[in-house]
Formats: structure tokens, sequence, C-alpha cells
């Protein structure tokens, strides 16, 4: 037997966080909405720790322009769906998680069949108003953990990125926007949010033919916004530390 085959993939985790933290990770349930540049580092981070059972819900498939800042878009895989490739690389990474995928669209009617009461954290990638809403509304309704993100395009400032509560949010359009539709659905806190305070930037013209919007068919058109791989990435592992915090928070808390 080569002996490289001995050692456990999560064994550094498992000294890290200790082996009772290390079965409630293999347990856990998470599932990931929107598998761009920030939910593909989600995803990645996830399935790296050992987490034992990973919904994955896109509908999108990979073109060029995602290249450059999300993990599962490659030369190799133009064209293919983002939840099949999401799916194929957590089970290189961890063969003995449970992935289920979903390729399609999240709107209010989606919901009922892609949210599952026995979900442990419900990770939001979405970056479509309506469809980040409607995901948010229903899963609190249903008390399930959420951690979400907000925008994380035309930023370049790392120093700038925050996380709080989503009623603490500030500079950020997006969480503005979303701020207000929720209160309007009557959900105005509990749900974690990773944000950035620095102003948006997005001064440069963009070519026409450089430009594939995913939600064309879905809504109103939206032009592009310029992006570097390193703050959706951060946004991405943020959003799985704080899963994988609320996975653990119950092996913290003060016994009675």
């Amino acid at each position: 037997m080569n002996p490289l085959e001995a050692i456990h993939p999560f064994a550094r985790i498992e000294q890290l966080l200790g082996p009772e933290s290390m079965e409630t990770i293999k347990k856990a349930r998470i599932c990931i909405f929107g598998l761009g540049a920030v939910g593909s580092f989600a995803v990645e981070a996830l399935a790296r720790t050992g987490v034992g059972h990973l919904t994955v819900v896109d509908f999108d498939q990979v073109d060029p322009s995602n290249i450059n800042r999300q993990l599962f878009a490659l030369h190799s895989t133009v064209g293919k769906n983002k939840a099949d490739l999401a799916a194929e690389r957590i089970k290189d990474i961890h063969p003995q998680c449970q992935v289920r995928v979903h390729s399609e669209f999240v709107n209010a009617d989606s919901l009922d069949s892609l949210l599952a009461s026995d979900t442990d954290v419900v990770v939001d990638a979405i970056d479509g108003l309506n469809s980040k809403v409607n995901l948010l509304v229903a899963a609190k309704a249903m008390g399930l953990n959420v951690v979400s993100s907000m925008g994380a395009a035309g930023r370049t400032d790392l120093s700038e990125i925050k996380t709080g509560d989503i009623s603490e949010t500030e500079v950020c359009p997006l969480a503005r926007v979303v701020r207000r539709r929720l209160r309007r659905r009557g959900v105005s806190e509990g749900i974690f949010t990773v944000y950035s305070t620095e102003q948006p930037l997005n001064k440069q013209p963009y070519h026409p033919e450089d430009v594939h919007d995913s939600l064309e068919h879905h809504g109103r058109e939206r032009p592009p916004i310029g992006t570097i791989c390193w703050v959706p990435g951060v946004f991405g592992l943020t959003l799985a530390a704080k899963a994988v915090e609320f996975i653990l928070s119950s092996l913290r808390a003060p016994h009675p």
C-alpha cells in the first residue's frame, strides 16, 4: 500500500478543530445558491473542509468572460453547466460527499423544491436581485441559517470588505436595495452578510461582443461590471467560514 493513501485528506482540519467538530462537519448539510465568482470559492472551501452534504444550484453555463474570476471556468469548460462542474469538482476533492445538483433558475416557484427543511446553512451567492430576495425571504421563513453576499464586482480593495448583519450594511448599493425589499416582506435582520464599503468602480467602457448576460431571459438585461478575482474570492471564502461557524455553534454552546 502506498503510504500516501493512508493519510486522511481532512487530518489537518481534525487536528485544528478536534474530532467532534470534524464529525459534525461531515454530517452537515449546506446549500449553495449561485456558482459564479463568489459561489465557486464558497463551494471550494466547503468541499475542502469535508462538509458531508452539499447542494449546488445554478442555471447558468460557463462563458469566456467568467475565466478571470470563477473557479469552475476554464477554457476546457466553456459552455458547460456550472452546477455539473461544481459537482464534479466536489467529488474529486471529497469523494464521500453527497452532492445534489440543480441546474435551474431560482424564483419564488422553484424555491419550494430547492430549499429543504433539514438544511443547516443556506449560502446565497446569487447576483440577480429578485432571485436573491426571494431566496432570503424563503430561507428565513423556514428558520434556516443564512449567509449572503452583497456586491463584490467593481471593487479592488480587500481592506474594505466587511461582515455583519444585513441591517448593518452600508455604502454597498446592492445591500441598500436588498435591505429595502426585505423590509417590505417582513425581514429586517438575522442575515449574515459579506459586503464592501468601497465605492464600486465601473468607469471603463465595455465591448458589446464581450457581454453574455445570463439573466436576459429572466428579467431586464444588465450592463456588465468590471471584476477582479480576489474580491469575490474573499467574499466566497468568508461565507464558507461563517457557514462552518454556524454548523459548529451548537458544540460551543454552554450546556445547561
